[in-house]
């Protein structure tokens, strides 16, 4: 199975700011928005799993401890860069985005003994639209929605998680979650 480690995204706005932002873009047939059900922070992307892996990868995650906490979005940008843009993504606060990397860090550790380590970095954004065909450029849309509130999130659980492809898109399923514990 095809697996990550992520925290979901519930905040109501971010599906109203695809909106506002397909409205002011021009890019309706040019990107395909994320489907809100689907909104997540990857932690770690691990790729193809077996079940004893999938195993390994619960018993491990069985001792994340981490407190719940809060973040705000803010900045919209792109990778991989504004002027050549295939993913538009949002950002989050300073606190919140140092919260998040503290998270992936302590699950990297816990899985870096089964191999499973990060490509590159990890760099707190969820992703609000792909381009379908080509690379699109942000021009102003970062500075528009600059320095507005983008909403928040509350964040308490980080899930084992597959994805199934198909060409409708992808299904994200938990298989296994981890909750925070209040100290």
């Amino acid at each position: 199975m095809r697996a990550f480690i992520a925290v979901d995204a519930a905040s109501n706005r971010l599906a109203g700011l695809q909106q506002e932002i397909l409205s002011v873009s021009g890019w309706k047939a040019a990107v395909k928005p994320v489907e809100a059900q689907n909104f997540h922070f990857t932690l770690l992307f691990l790729g193809e799993i077996n079940p004893q892996q999938a195993e390994s990868i619960k018993t491990s995650l069985s001792e994340l401890k981490f407190e719940p906490f809060s973040i705000k979005y803010q900045e919209i940008g792109a990778f991989p860069k504004p002027d050549f843009a295939r993913v538009v993504w949002v950002g989050v606060d300073p606190e919140g985005g140092r919260k998040l990397v503290a998270l992936a860090q302590q699950i990297i550790s816990l899985l870096r003994p089964f191999g499973f380590a990060p490509d590159k970095p990890f760099s707190p954004h969820l992703t609000l639209f792909r381009a379908k065909r080509g690379p699109i450029s942000l021009g102003s849309l970062a500075s528009r929605f600059h320095g507005i509130d983008l909403g928040s999130d509350f964040i308490s659980e980080v899930h084992l998680k597959k994805s199934d492809l198909s060409l409708s898109g992808p299904t994200y399923s938990n298989i296994y979650t981890v909750r925070a514990v209040t100290v």
